[in-house]
């Protein structure tokens, strides 16, 4: 007997269950399941007693994790790790966990209401959470700090794309605004010796992103600085804003924009925006996805090339160019004073 060849109705039934998979993949991210089998395959009992789970149940949980090739089950019934699986391991160089911590504990959750935010304009997030998304961070600590290191995951997979896909030998003193952890401008000054960096984000950043640049040797180089972008950056000829305007609606994406004009050198001065950039016509990418989250989470959106050379022009810019990276969806956008 021959098997049935799938129809329409079965894949997008299939579809309709993706996010089962997707949410016990968060899960297991979550748990630390990835690191538990790092150091040898385990027992489903071992794993449950680590985890504070029942075995029974850690045991389904794991179940389509194995069927995608996340993890591997042995004959002994022992789950062991995969290609897959290291790059959620806590200490993996470019690990991911806290980008699959995050979506376990806030994106997965803020998209429970969709409708919300399609009939009131105002994200869903804040329906969910009784808070706007970056002031839950700054109350929920255990949330913010995976939410700044999952931002920190993110931006090791396209910074050095960024620091090799520019040259920053003539870019002076650079401000990364709103620049986290200071991984983008520890990537860029580690390959570029020409260079300054100053990482502008709010204060409660300053002591940890200090502390990762001297740890990356660039004491003297690289300095933090505090405070509030939509009220005024620091001074530099090259102002960096990586994965910042999507955040925002265009009335704040241009308030940010209008700081760092105002903080640039009239004939000098670089504005480099490192962001997704929506296709034209839709397309069943990452950047569309990410759109979506924008809008549900934070009231922010993804924009097409038009729409970041529309904005920059409002706000004082002239734009240049715009730089395909290495990294899905990613670019620069380089602009200058007008």
């Amino acid at each position: 007997m021959t098997s049935a060849l799938p129809t329409t109705a079965d894949t997008l039934v299939a579809q309709s269950w993706g996010f089962v998979t997707d949410r016990a993949l968060q899960t297991a991210a979550e748990l630390g399941i990835p690191d538990l089998v790092a150091a040898g395959p385990l027992s489903v009992d071992a794993l449950a007693e680590a985890t504070d789970t029942r075995p029974d149940a850690l045991r389904r949980l794991l179940r389509p994790l194995v069927g995608i090739g996340f993890l591997r089950l042995g004959d002994d019934g022992t789950y062991g790790r995969t290609e897959e699986s290291v790059l959620l391991e806590s200490d993996h160089p470019t690990t991911l966990r806290p980008w699959f911590q995050l979506m376990y504990r806030v994106t997965y959750r803020m998209l429970d209401d969709p409708l919300s935010t399609l009939r009131t304009g105002r994200p869903s997030f804040e329906e969910r959470f009784g808070n706007t998304y970056f002031a839950h961070m700054a109350q929920h600590p255990e949330d913010g700090a995976v939410f700044h290191a999952a931002m920190a995951s993110f931006t090791r997979r396209t910074a050095r794309a960024v620091a090799t896909s520019y040259d920053f030998s003539t870019a002076g003193s650079i401000v990364d605004v709103g620049g986290g952890l200071g991984t983008l401008v520890a990537d860029i000054l580690t390959l570029h010796p020409e260079p300054t960096g100053t990482v502008f984000d709010l204060p409660d950043l300053a002591e940890p992103a200090q502390a990762a640049l001297d740890s990356a040797g660039l004491n003297g180089r690289a300095t933090v600085a505090s405070g509030d972008f939509f009220a005024a950056v620091p001074t530099g000829r090259t102002h960096l804003l990586s994965w910042i305007l999507h955040d925002w609606d265009d009335e704040r994406a241009l308030r940010v924009l209008r700081r760092c004009r105002a903080a640039q050198d009239e004939s000098h001065g670089r504005l480099l925006i490192v962001e997704a950039v929506l296709p034209e016509r839709p397309s069943a990418d990452m950047t569309t996805a990410l759109d979506l989250v924008m809008l549900f989470g934070l009231g922010g959106r993804e924009r097409t090339e038009a729409q970041y050379v529309a904005l920059l022009k409002e706000a004082g810019f002239h734009h240049l160019r715009t730089l395909p990276l290495e990294a899905p969806g990613m670019h620069i956008i380089e602009a200058k004073p007008c």
